[in-house]
């Protein structure tokens, strides 16, 4: 997946980041942990063990414990294994490319990639991974964030960066971020790895802003593309963006003294053929 290179590195710079990493702890995981329950709850009750894929800092690992499964999680980033091992410290944890597991061939009843995925830089070969890892029959449920043509958040980020950005600054190429949140794209893609979509659905998620500068800084400090959109850009350029996003919380989100921002999430079940 030479052609992602850029993108592959963009992502492990950015989990290795030590503002990226605690950003989204503290920071972006406030609208992913709205999607715990419904991944827990969808969980087949019969099943033995479970493996966490990018498991990122063991938040949704630990539900899954406490709900009383067998569960291991792994992530790429050590850096990103340390906050689960701090957060979790009875958790298994165990460092892993999603491109190329260490685990034998069905090992696991069920695979959850909680906003991993879109993180993957050759998402056909992780998803044949987790399809030789999962028994016959096995179990793989995975959330993506919704596009801007659903997501409000998303809509004001986008937005701002497209209308006062450097032209200049350019993602490196890389799958398309949004993708498994449409359900035709999804189901055909999983078909090709093998596996059957059994449920979609959307889950609302959010941030509750203290302020309406707090989101462009959640992007800046919590993510490795939105860190990059931002860091990348000349000072007046990076201003401007926040500004923008700021006035448009305001516009958009205003509740009081605090800004509800909708971030929707998508949710699949899906069944290994």
């Amino acid at each position: 997946m030479a052609a992602y290179e850029g993108f592959a590195e963009l992502e492990t710079k950015g989990w290795s980041d030590d503002t990226i990493s605690s950003g989204y702890v503290t920071m972006f995981s406030e609208a992913s942990d709205k999607a715990i329950p419904s991944i827990v709850a969808s969980i087949d009750s019969s099943n033995g063990r479970i493996l966490d894929l990018c498991c990122g800092q063991g938040n949704v690992t630990e539900a899954i414990a406490k709900a009383g499964h067998t569960v291991t999680g792994a992530d790429f980033s050590a850096k990103m294994l340390s906050h689960a091992r701090e957060r979790f410290p009875t958790g298994e944890f165990i460092e892993a490319d999603a491109q190329n597991l260490p685990f034998k061939d069905g090992s696991f009843d069920s695979v959850v990639c909680s906003f991993g995925l879109m993180h993957v830089p050759d998402q056909p070969k992780a998803l044949s991974e987790i399809h030789r890892v999962l028994k016959p029959n096995g179990q793989f449920i995975m959330t993506s964030w919704c596009g801007p043509d659903v997501s409000p958040v998303f809509q004001v980020f986008y937005s701002s960066v497209q209308e006062h950005g450097d032209p200049s600054v350019k993602m490196p190429d890389s799958p398309n971020f949004h993708q498994f949140a449409n359900e035709e794209a999804a189901r055909s893609i999983l078909s090709d790895a093998g596996f059957d979509l059994e449920t979609q659905k959307q889950i609302d998620c959010f941030w509750i802003l203290d302020s309406p500068a707090a989101l462009a800084e959640i992007f800046q400090n919590g993510a490795p593309r939105g860190g990059y959109l931002l860091s990348q850009q000349p000072a007046a350029n990076n201003s401007a963006i926040k500004a923008a996003v700021a006035e448009k919380v305001r516009e958009r989100f205003g509740n009081g003294d605090k800004w509800h921002a909708p971030l929707p999430a998508s949710m699949i079940v899906a069944r290994a053929r």
